[in-house]
């Protein structure tokens, strides 16, 4: 909702014809601080929190290129990220729900104790960090492409070094959580059960899952939905439609 209103307003009320520097720069600090503080911790819920920081900095990369492939760019990247974070945030429920943490040295061996679990987290996952075909790849692509057609290759460089940050963090609770050996004994001694599986709430499963299918759905129809993307970015660059309708 926050960018949503950047864009809005930067678009209706301080119009651009060339990159802003100014949003470029903090949309360059916002992915790096980002996702350095995301590294910088050992806890599923505060990594992800950090990322939200990174990945709003991807949005105001696209909206601050000020042509209509930046903020198409941006568009498509608001549609993909709402499912994947909420996933990948459902995802960290379950394991609380099932370990009672979500702390990295705390919790380990998910992979073999919640195997559907696990899938959810990975697909999730690597479509934030834009690992191809899945949807954060075209919002990132497409982002990125903007950028370098604008010549503003010192921001594309930094985007580029933060998605392998954020699949370096992405990796760090893949090997801690579900691969990793858990340092709490009772959690230690439930992971070496073979006959027991952690139980996990059957609805937010669901939820969790209908998720995922949905970020793997925009990934499918990334060409409509980018299209769809690039008329609204051709109505916010040129609001003279918008302004009719609120003020004929």
């Amino acid at each position: 909702v926050g960018v949503y209103s950047i864009v809005r307003t930067q678009t209706l009320l301080f119009p651009e014809t060339r990159p802003s520097v100014v949003l470029l720069v903090f949309a360059g600090f916002t992915m790096v601080i980002g996702v350095l503080g995301a590294i910088a911790q050992n806890d599923m819920k505060r990594i992800l929190s950090f990322h939200i920081v990174s990945q709003i900095g991807y949005m105001i990369l696209g909206l601050g290129l000020f042509t209509v492939s930046g903020i198409a760019g941006t568009v498509f990247f608001i549609v993909h990220q709402i499912p994947v974070k909420t996933a990948l945030f459902l995802t960290t429920g379950l394991v609380e729900e099932g370990t009672g943490s979500t702390a990295l040295n705390r919790v380990g061996g998910l992979v073999r104790r919640m195997p559907l679990v696990a899938g959810l987290f990975l697909v999730a996952a690597l479509s934030l960090a834009g690992i191809p075909p899945l949807s954060g790849f075209v919002g990132k692509l497409a982002i990125l492409e903007a950028g370098v057609g604008s010549h503003t290759y010192l921001i594309v460089g930094v985007g580029l070094a933060v998605s392998l940050f954020t699949l370096f963090s992405m990796t760090k609770i893949w090997n801690g959580v579900f691969w990793g050996t858990a340092e709490d004994p009772t959690i230690r001694l439930a992971m070496a059960d073979p006959e027991r599986r952690l139980a996990i709430p059957g609805l937010m499963t669901g939820a969790t899952v209908a998720l995922v299918l949905l970020t793997l759905a925009i990934a499918l129809f990334g060409g409509p939905l980018y299209d769809l993307s690039e008329r609204a970015a051709q109505g916010l660059v040129d609001p003279s439609a918008y302004i009719a309708a609120v003020l004929p």
